[in-house]
């Protein structure tokens, strides 16, 4: 009996430890059921404060019409808000060309933050186009954007010789918004297409002590197409290189009363043929850098090398046939001026590129050659000579005829 007990009292133990196990296990099932629950809470609210940090993204309000450019910055948040330097950069392009030769660009803010220009020093400059080794961009350099330039003047950018700036509308209604204009004249169009860009940015302190700033920033890229080649007085050919330069050839008739021709190429082309001061290109083929070649004693038997002059530091020439040489029948040639392969400044035109990537409003470029037809018109005297060779002939005639007339 004594055994029987102890075995009772054996179960009784088993069963007892198996009641606190079983106890334990549905605490941890619910401790577990707990956590997880957390975790989700938790995980839900991070996904919430990610989307409300998203939901603060705003951007630049840009707007193009026609050659005005209006950025339009929106109000900034409190420091320490969420996505507080989330602000995507605008940018959009204009285009100026012969009949359009005015650009504006317009900057306001919902905030009193400083608003300043891109470059700083838009009076004076602009961003053109970063050369292969040029130094650093300084304000040229856009935060977020694949823009890259170097400040320089546009009188150099563009060719010119006077002073072209941007300038700041200073009437009361503008501030403390800030509004600049750029007024171009048809002799400033360059002889090739250029791209350059301006804008403004937007700053703002991040924290209480101000040690920190960020910058929303609205670009515009100005593409200035290049003026057309054209024929001025004294047969003055100015050539040009731009994508609508050269529609046609240009054609030029040199006469005993207007005998000399000027090509004046440019610091962006040359001439062709190389060999110009005695040979030209056959005035029936049109492509002037594979052109058959034929020399000027065929056309001009006097020629001498000495009718070709050099003017503006070689960069153009000259043409001077005597009166007395012209030929007695029409005669005609080809010659111009082509693009070369690298720009005023020495840099190769791949390099001539405001974005990275070659994309954001930057059109593409293409050259064009300057093709020059010249027509030399018979001399005066040889058509002279042979009118007076006409009435002798005549006036003999007549007088044979009066001479049989008075026999008969």
């Amino acid at each position: 009996m004594a055994r029987s007990g102890s075995i009772r009292q054996r179960h009784g133990g088993l069963g007892s430890k198996a009641r606190k196990l079983a106890a334990v296990g549905v605490v941890g099932v619910l401790l577990f059921s707990r956590g997880q629950a957390v975790a989700d809470d938790l995980h839900e609210g991070l996904q919430n404060r990610g989307l409300q940090a998203q939901q603060k993204v705003t951007t630049v309000a840009l707007s193009v019409t026609g050659t005005t450019a209006k950025c339009a910055f929106p109000a900034t948040r409190e420091a320490g808000e969420p996505g507080e330097a989330d602000t995507a950069p605008a940018s959009g392009s204009v285009t100026l060309s012969k009949g359009i030769l005015t650009a504006t660009l317009q900057c306001s803010s919902q905030s009193a933050e400083t608003l300043s220009t891109i470059p700083t020093n838009l009076a004076h400059k602009v961003c053109g186009p970063k050369q292969g080794h040029s130094p650093e961009a300084g304000s040229c350099t856009v935060t977020g954007s694949s823009l890259v330039g170097t400040e320089t003047e546009l009188k150099q950018l563009l060719g010119t010789t006077r002073e072209i700036k941007w300038i700041k509308d200073q009437s009361p209604d503008v501030r403390p918004n800030t509004q600049w204009s750029l007024a171009l004249q048809e002799s400033d169009l360059p002889l090739s297409e250029k791209t350059f860009f301006v804008g403004c940015q937007q700053t703002q302190t991040q924290n209480k002590k101000g040690s920190a700033q960020t910058k929303s920033t609205c670009t515009v890229t100005v593409n200035v197409e290049a003026r057309a080649s054209s024929v001025g007085e004294n047969n003055v050919v100015t050539c040009a290189y731009g994508k609508n330069s050269n529609p046609k050839p240009l054609e030029v008739d040199m006469t005993t009363a207007n005998n000399t021709l000027t090509i004046d190429c440019g610091s962006e082309g040359s001439l062709n043929p190389a060999s110009y001061e005695t040979q030209f290109c056959d005035p029936q083929e049109k492509d002037l850098k594979n052109c058959a070649k034929k020399d000027y004693v065929d056309i001009l038997p006097t020629f001498r090398t000495t009718w070709w002059t050099t003017e503006n530091e070689g960069s153009s020439v000259k043409l001077t046939i005597p009166e007395t040489e012209f030929p007695e029948s029409e005669q005609q040639f080809r010659l111009g001026c082509v693009p070369v392969t690298t720009t005023s400044n020495g840099a190769t035109n791949e390099n001539n590129k405001l974005h990275e990537d070659e994309e954001g409003g930057a059109e593409t470029v293409t050259s064009t050659s300057c093709n020059v037809l010249v027509t030399i018109k018979t001399s005066a005297a040889s058509y002279a000579s042979h009118t007076m060779q006409m009435l002798t002939a005549a006036s003999g005639a007549a007088a044979v005829t009066g001479l049989i007339v008075g026999s008969l």
